[in-house]
């Protein structure tokens, strides 16, 4: 079953100065969305750099590779999606995905 494992993922993401408050928001709206909206979503947190300004770190947990599918189908999702399309990063994001045993 796709939902029995603990699917997890940790990113890094490196905003632009002039793109922060419009990151902020549109993350804020996916965070909510995602603790709130999908039940196979276990965990969403995140923060910025301690030592990093505009950096910023998440770590994401999912009922499964199921539960992480369903995340990148929501609506808020899809507004995350926009935004990330359009070039705010000043480097190139880091993704790592992984299960837990």
């Amino acid at each position: 079953d796709s939902t029995e494992s603990v699917y997890c993922l940790n990113v890094s993401l490196y905003v632009k100065p002039e793109r922060r408050e419009e990151f902020l928001e549109t993350i804020r709206a996916n965070a909510q969305g995602t603790r709130t909206k999908e039940p196979l979503a276990l965990e969403y947190s995140w923060g910025e750099s301690a030592t990093e300004s505009n950096t910023f770190h998440f770590h994401e947990k999912y009922k499964g590779r199921a539960g992480f599918e369903a995340h990148t189908q929501a609506s808020h999702f899809a507004d995350w999606e926009k935004f990330a399309g359009s070039d705010p990063f000043s480097k190139e994001p880091k993704v790592e995905f992984y299960e837990l045993n």
